[in-house]
């Protein structure tokens, strides 16, 4: 059964059914254009901004020469030491969801989104 796309009676809740539901639901919801759109950069810095994902400071006791040979790897790769840790955990996140469903069906069941990163 297609989905027929609901009519809005504001931008706010336009945008928000639109945070929740994706145009790939209503293909026939949508026209072809024949002129490319660009987005200019400032809008797509700004949105980038607002849908990126806030930090939570986390204290975690590490050995002191994990710190230091993560930081000297950190360096050659031109990043931050912490970065390094957050990209390291992420991977760490993804094999334990490729190698256990159950887990990532739980994942999915919280409504928690893992963006790529």
């Amino acid at each position: 059964m297609k989905k027929k796309m609901p009519h809005f009676k504001s931008e706010k809740e336009e945008a928000e059914f639109w945070r929740k539901n994706s145009p790939l639901d209503y293909p026939d919801e949508f026209k072809e254009v024949k002129t490319p759109f660009q987005f200019s950069v400032e809008f797509l810095k700004k949105m980038a901004e607002e849908h990126r994902e806030k930090k939570k400071s986390v204290t975690l006791r590490i050995e002191p020469s994990h710190i230091y040979i993560t930081k000297i790897i950190a360096k050659y790769q031109g990043d931050y030491y912490q970065a390094l840790f957050r990209k390291w955990i992420m991977q760490g996140i993804r094999g334990e969801l490729l190698h256990n469903p159950k887990i990532k069906q739980s994942i999915r069941a919280s409504n928690i989104h893992l963006l790529n990163r």
